[in-house]
């Protein structure tokens, strides 16, 4: 708990801090494309989860996120990005319908495949800017459910689903052709299926990214 309450004031303070830099830097970009890192901290609420023989719940560990994206500006409001993802979630907890609950061991892998949108808004805020997103996608989902209470067996399996984004953020611009953002999205698929479980996927993620300009410009 600790951890993780120093991850959300360490987030905190990041974005505090984009409001408070010195503004002697130009809000510009050199290029048109550009790359972007984002890592980030992927919180989870108790997911509902179905199986042939009863349904109920399972609890998901906070989890780190990490991903690359290729962007391109196609005006000085909106752009796009290709972005990969990859975060990792350990279970912790089950509880069925019939009252019975218990640890469970095991974990899921979640590789994204995301399309996104940024809409970047034109105001006078010298060198942030802030922003909104959407995406779409794929997700791959790779877990395992081991020692499931009421006598549930174990599963491993890989999922492929349809996935979803929404969120928002800050983005400085510390100078031409290199940015700094700060964010939250919401990241949802399909229901997953490992082996008899089809467990309902939804996480919070709050992420920090290092946007750069590529010595490339597609429109000259």
């Amino acid at each position: 708990m600790r951890i993780l309450l120093l991850k959300y004031i360490a987030f905190a303070a990041f974005t505090a801090g984009l409001l408070t830099l010195p503004h002697n830097a130009q809000a510009q970009q050199s290029s048109r494309l550009y790359f972007s890192g984002y890592m980030g901290l992927n919180t989870f609420s108790s997911r509902e989860f179905t199986h042939p023989s009863t349904n109920g719940a399972v609890e998901m560990k906070n989890g780190a996120s990490f991903a690359g994206a290729l962007g391109l500006r196609l005006s000085p409001n909106i752009r796009v990005e290709g972005e990969i993802a990859y975060s990792r979630s350990d279970l912790s907890n089950m509880t069925l319908d019939t009252g019975a609950s218990g640890s469970v061991g095991k974990n899921v892998k979640t590789w994204l495949y995301m399309a996104n949108v940024y809409y970047d808004f034109d105001v006078n805020w010298k060198n942030i800017t802030p922003y909104v997103t959407g995406g779409l996608g794929l997700a791959m989902h790779d877990g395992g459910v081991a020692g499931a209470p009421g006598g549930l067996s174990d599963a491993s399996d890989t999922s492929y689903n349809l996935a979803y984004a929404v969120g928002g953020g800050l983005k400085y611009q510390v100078k031409p052709g290199m940015a700094l953002s700060g964010g939250y999205r919401y990241v949802g698929t399909t229901d997953f299926d490992i082996g008899d479980y089809s467990i309902d996927y939804g996480a919070h993620e709050f992420r920090m990214g290092l946007h750069y300009d590529l010595p490339v410009d597609l429109f000259k």
